[in-house]
């Protein structure tokens, strides 16, 4: 096999991972606010599954192919390594049939007047045709990959496959990974304010991430749709006109973007009045934090017009007269101490008192770290001589 042909084969694997977790959070959004007692599962009975009290009621395969290519025919791998595992699993439960329903989820193509075409769930379905062509393909077909597939199906009592074909169902032309974002954002229509689904989307996958990680780190353990709904609800809070969602108050930076601001002009201004390392770090913490949220307010189009400008406005018209306060305790003979000290005092109000809202996020690492984005641009400072003391150094980072 080329290098070529590995990293495609490599990429649809890969895909098909991911389309497996993206296909059962959009499963689990009809499941939403309704049946209370339903959990989702990877990778534990099925590719994905539906239990209820630990016992499944709907087993899904998903097969993801790049491109949609893939037709379902009768002698399909995709369709008889499918039959195979729910035909093992029916020989080894005979109740399995009726009491769950067998799902294949395929990008590809059932071809008119195959078998696959005749178990989708529609006026055309007919369980004996299915069978019958399906029994057809076993007996003729000499793929060696799918002897034991055929096998498994034609052990089963002609009773026991009508039973097992009667809880399957084929939708096929399924949306491919990258089109189910679309879908998804088409089902949290009614949860986002117009326009805004894909904000809700990411909101939403950037929480199905990590808890499906999780759930796998964990053997394959279930996620409830009580907890999704409960995420759920938080998002539709967030989403509120009036409402913003608060994403990077918790977030640690990566040490090297942290280190990256070491010669910022707001660094260096707290260096100046002997800030001490410990409250630097903080600071940088707190500037990265702020401007990721502004700038992830900014790219989702979150914010009103002039909402920053008004923001900014509050935050230097408070510390306008503080600092004219420090600027009058203080002369031009003033020790080098005794300056520092009162810079420290100001900063000092910030780090602890400075708590102004932006619209209804009253959060410290926003107001702090914007702040530190203002004496970043020289619009505002911490020594009576800042403005002279870093003209030069000039505007080290653009605001939004």
């Amino acid at each position: 096999m080329s290098k070529k042909q590995q990293a495609f084969t490599a990429a649809s694997s890969a895909a098909g991972y991911f389309y497996q977790a993206r296909f059962a959070l959009f499963e689990s959004l009809k499941l939403a606010y309704g049946e209370s007692s339903i959990d989702v599962a990877i990778e534990r009975f099925d590719d994905v599954s539906f239990e209820k009290d630990g016992k499944p009621i709907e087993l899904l395969q998903t097969k993801h192919h790049i491109n949609k290519i893939g037709e379902l025919t009768d002698t399909s791998v995709d369709l008889w390594k499918t039959l195979r595992v729910w035909s093992e699993a029916a020989k080894a439960n005979p109740s399995l049939p009726g009491r769950i329903r067998f799902i294949l989820i395929t990008t590809g193509h059932a071809p008119e007047n195959s078998a696959a075409s005749y178990l989708r769930p529609d006026n055309k379905r007919d369980i004996d045709q299915a069978e019958a062509l399906l029994v057809a393909a076993a007996q003729k077909s000499e793929n060696q990959v799918l002897k034991e597939a055929f096998a498994a199906f034609q052990k089963l009592t002609p009773e026991m496959r009508r039973s097992v074909l009667n809880a399957v169902e084929v939708l096929d032309q399924a949306p491919v990974l990258t089109e189910l974002e679309a879908e998804i954002e088409d089902r949290l229509k009614l949860l986002a304010p117009r326009g805004k689904a894909s904000v809700a989307r990411e909101l939403l996958e950037g929480w199905w991430w990590p808890r499906i990680c999780a759930a796998l780190q964990a053997g394959g353990a279930t996620i409830s749709i009580l907890e999704l709904e409960a995420k759920l609800d938080d998002i539709r809070d967030a989403m509120k006109r009036d409402a913003l969602p608060v994403d990077m108050e918790h977030v640690d930076p990566p040490q090297s973007e942290l280190d990256a601001l070491d010669e910022m002009t707001f660094v260096r201004q707290l260096q100046t009045i002997g800030v001490g390392d410990n409250r630097v770090q903080f600071a940088k913490r707190d500037f990265y934090r702020a401007f990721a949220q502004r700038s992830q307010w900014t790219r989702q189009s979150l914010l009103f017009d002039g909402e920053v400008a008004r923001f900014e406005k509050t935050l230097v018209e408070e510390w306008e007269p503080r600092f004219a306060v420090m600027c009058d305790g203080l002369n031009g003979t003033s020790e080098d101490a005794k300056i520092k000290q009162a810079g420290q005092d100001l900063y000092h109000w910030v780090e602890a008192d400075a708590r102004f809202p932006f619209r209804t996020v009253s959060a410290r690492f926003l107001n702090v770290g914007s702040y530190h984005i203002l004496a970043n641009d020289l619009r505002l400072g911490w020594h009576p001589n800042y403005t002279v003391m870093f003209s030069a150094g000039g505007n080290d980072v653009d605001g939004e």
